[in-house]
């Protein structure tokens, strides 16, 4: 254990033990602790986990993807069907209203759609509806959504990236971003009370929601305070003073700790979060060695990915190696083949078959979250001879590197966005950009068919297609899930398996 882990570690044991029994408290507040402040509470302007939490509970989709069954289920549109090759049709529920009590119409979904794909507006993940041409009033309640193209992901994209918003309310802001930060309202579960940098964000309960169902449950708990705290040390220090019921943790050492301590649980929530090691194999970090296969599969069988998992990832029982990247809740997800298998003894004659008795130097860069599972992958790489060191980068240095080509191996977890396809897993390592350290024409070729496709089993072959290369290649290692772990007080429950990018939602949460 490194010092400033000890040090840390020494501080948890502290609070433990000298902290009081919880304080019973009136159970009309729940208060969470945010890491990463934010400014407003619509996604689009500040994506981010902390604003996904937000953005679902204040705003509602046209549709609902049932994380339960892989289904689409209606939320503010009633029904949907295909009037033509490019032309979906909706129904809109006729009794939603704004948080501001006006009624949703044709209107405000016509409006959103258009705002999000004109270009003027120059929104993040834009290229999310680069399917969607227009969108057009039938009449007050129904919609016609014009595709440029027959896409295989645009009902998804209306089930997870498309908050409804009030269309005279929202084109009455000179700068579109000032709604999210200044007056947000919608048709979700929760309305903003107050929204502040300092304060954070009071969310009470929307009593009229006849849209929640078992897709999206009408919450339960009648204000949450999300509280932004961004020192970690800080946030234990108020969940153990009666100051924060809920903390969002990384290290295993924070779960074991707290969790032994009665007064708290411990829920891990897994959903399509995993942490993977990705190798440079094209030689844009100079890194000779890495473009050599027999280096990278040596690299993997290198890897005890089940110790690797048990003993750094927390989240307990939710925590298990992975062999691809995908799941099956995911659309798409397909996969026949498996990561070379744990084999020190063949790793290290790998190494002397390429040319490297000795082993070589490496960097490993690490992201926030995958810090101590970056250590443990280069203790596991110098017991075949591997020099690896590790740089602990912020997601900004990371980015930069990453487009600077300084990335030589690196350790980090990816969420997919919460999307429920691994058409954005394909994009993000694999789309021929800064991201891409293969530039394998084979895959490239298979992600855009996959895309060219509505036909589920067409998709499948292709993607399993491009997982199973990477896995053959040892372009990427999937080494385990990433369950998202809250620690919260027991009087708390915490319903587990969201896509949400938080790992959860309010709605699945409740007082006992």
């Amino acid at each position: 254990m490194s010092m400033r882990s000890g040090l840390a570690a020494a501080s948890l044991v502290f609070l433990l033990a000298v902290s009081p029994a919880a304080a019973q408290k009136a159970k009309g507040t729940l208060r969470i602790a945010f890491t990463d402040p934010i400014s407003s509470a619509l996604l689009h302007d500040d994506p981010k986990p902390e604003t996904g939490l937000t953005s679902a509970a204040v705003f509602d989709t046209l549709l609902c993807f049932d994380r339960t069954n892989g289904e689409l289920k209606p939320m503010l549109a009633t029904s949907w069907t295909h009037v033509g090759e490019r032309i979906i049709e909706m129904k809109l529920r006729e009794d939603v209203k704004f948080h501001d009590g006006s009624p949703f119409d044709a209107d405000d979904a016509v409006y959103t759609l258009n705002w999000l794909v004109d270009p003027r507006n120059n929104i993040r993940f834009g290229g999310n509806f680069d399917w969607l041409q227009k969108a057009e009033k039938v009449d007050r309640y129904t919609i016609r959504i014009i595709e440029k193209f027959p896409s295989p992901l645009a009902l998804l994209r209306l089930s997870t990236g498309a908050p409804m918003l009030p269309s005279d309310k929202h084109s009455g802001f000179g700068e579109s971003g000032d709604f999210g930060r200044k007056s947000p309202i919608g048709t979700g579960g929760y309305r903003v009370e107050f929204i502040d940098s300092t304060r954070g964000i009071m969310l009470v309960r929307n009593p009229d929601y006849p849209q929640g169902g078992a897709c999206t449950p009408k919450p339960s708990i009648e204000r949450v305070h999300l509280i932004p705290i961004p020192d970690a040390q800080t946030q234990i220090a108020q969940l153990m003073t009666d100051g924060v019921d809920l903390i969002r943790i990384t290290t295993r050492d924070q779960a074991e700790m707290l969790g032994s301590n009665p007064a708290f649980s411990v829920t891990a929530s897994q959903a399509i979060t995993f942490h993977y090691m990705a190798m440079d194999a094209i030689g844009r970090s100079g890194n000779a060695a890495l473009q050599k296969f027999d280096v990278r599969k040596a690299l993997v069988q290198a890897l005890d990915r089940q110790r690797l998992a048990a003993s750094v990832v927390p989240g307990g029982d939710a925590v298990r190696p992975v062999d691809s990247f995908c799941f099956p809740i995911q659309r798409g997800c397909s996969f026949t083949n498996k990561p070379y298998p744990y084999d020190v003894a063949a790793a290290k004659k790998l190494l002397v078959d390429a040319g490297y008795p000795n082993g070589f130097d490496v960097e490993i860069n690490a992201t926030p979250g995958s810090y101590d599972l970056g250590e443990a992958i280069a203790g596991e790489l110098r017991r075949v001879g591997v020099r690896a060191t590790v740089a602990r980068l912020t997601f900004g240095a990371y980015r930069q590197r990453q487009r600077e080509g300084k990335q030589q191996i690196l350790v980090g977890q990816w969420t997919n966005g919460g999307f429920p396809d691994v058409s954005g897993t394909a994009d993000f390592f694999f789309n021929n950009g800064d991201r891409d350290y293969w530039r394998d024409p084979e895959i490239n070729t298979f992600a855009h068919e996959a895309l060219s496709t509505v036909d589920e089993v067409i998709r499948r072959r292709l993607y399993a297609r491009i997982f199973d290369r990477a896995n053959a290649q040892a372009y990427v290692l999937p080494i385990s899930t990433k369950p998202d772990v809250f620690v919260h007080t027991r009087d708390l429950e915490i319903a587990t398996g969201s896509l949400n990018v938080f790992g959860s939602e309010l709605s699945l949460m409740r007082w006992k």
